[in-house]
């Protein structure tokens, strides 16, 4: 267990440095990296994951919270490196940095910064060299997930080479949501798990969710093993988040254009049900 003396620098109880890093084979394989580190009420905890996908071998997770290293940023690159799960990787950009604030509020804030919507990745894996596409983000959160106002949360990115979209969507009441196709911001879009439609563009972007890479309430499995480090933060987390449904796949995704498919590549989305124990 690791104390802190004094509140966060941002002057709150709560702070959430998350890291995705992704990667994208030439023969479909697929791999995430997650880096985070939590900050609450003087407590701290690391947490790092490496879930790591091929046809042959299927779905494969391993995870820690000790000796988390965090990804190093330059200008256009980014590195990362890992001894215990011995893998090391570079991700540099081939598209503009895109980034946005999705929640304020006198608690604190949720930043969304996506230093790479596409990047071309090396990874060294036990010595192997494996080259592919990927994508790199960080979320800074200064609130408590659970005060943001969703019911169900949408994310996603996908890459072709030629064309590169991200998007996200909290939807409650009301749908707030955040597009970007090559870089530019779409106002107008529909966002559903198995397609978005950009229709000021004529796009659409079917998905076909061919491979589930998660499907469990990863939130309460991670809970479960983080109180070891700062107990008792269970017990603030209402129940209803804490026992969120997240399902993550790995689809190819076919681009058209009034009816005509012109792109197709890879993507990596996520649905998170904040509902699910409601039902």
């Amino acid at each position: 267990m690791e104390k802190e003396a004094t509140k966060n620098s941002q002057g709150g109880n709560f702070h959430l440095s998350k890291w995705f890093l992704d990667f994208v084979g030439e023969n479909g394989e697929a791999m995430i990296f997650y880096s985070a580190k939590l900050t609450w009420h003087g407590f701290s905890a690391s947490y790092t994951s490496w879930l790591r996908y091929d046809a042959v071998s299927g779905v494969r997770l391993k995870s820690r919270f000790r000796n988390v290293q965090v990804p190093q940023l330059s200008e256009d690159l980014i590195t990362w490196s890992d001894s215990r799960f011995e893998v090391s990787g570079t991700w540099k950009s081939s598209a503009k940095m895109i980034q946005a604030r999705l929640f304020d509020s006198e608690e604190g804030f949720l930043d969304w910064k996506c230093y790479q919507p596409a990047s071309k990745v090396q990874l060294k894996i036990n010595g192997d060299i494996w080259d592919g596409s990927g994508y790199a983000e960080q979320l800074i959160l200064t609130v408590a997930p659970w005060k943001i106002p969703m019911d169900e949360l949408r994310w996603g990115r996908f890459g072709s080479g030629k064309n590169n979209l991200v998007w996200i969507e909290l939807r409650e009441k009301t749908k707030r949501q955040w597009l970007w196709l090559n870089g530019e911001k779409n106002e107008n879009c529909t966002i559903e798990d198995d397609h978005l439609s950009l229709p000021d563009n004529y796009l659409v972007l079917n998905l076909d969710r061919a491979v589930l890479l998660e499907s469990e309430k990863k939130i309460f499995s991670v809970v479960e093993k983080l109180i070891r480090y700062i107990p008792g933060f269970n017990k603030v987390i209402p129940i209803h988040f804490l026992m969120a449904d997240e399902f993550k796949w790995l689809s190819k995704g076919h681009l058209q254009s009034r009816g005509m498919t012109i792109d197709s590549g890879t993507a990596i989305h996520e649905l998170v049900n904040f509902k699910a124990s409601k039902s």
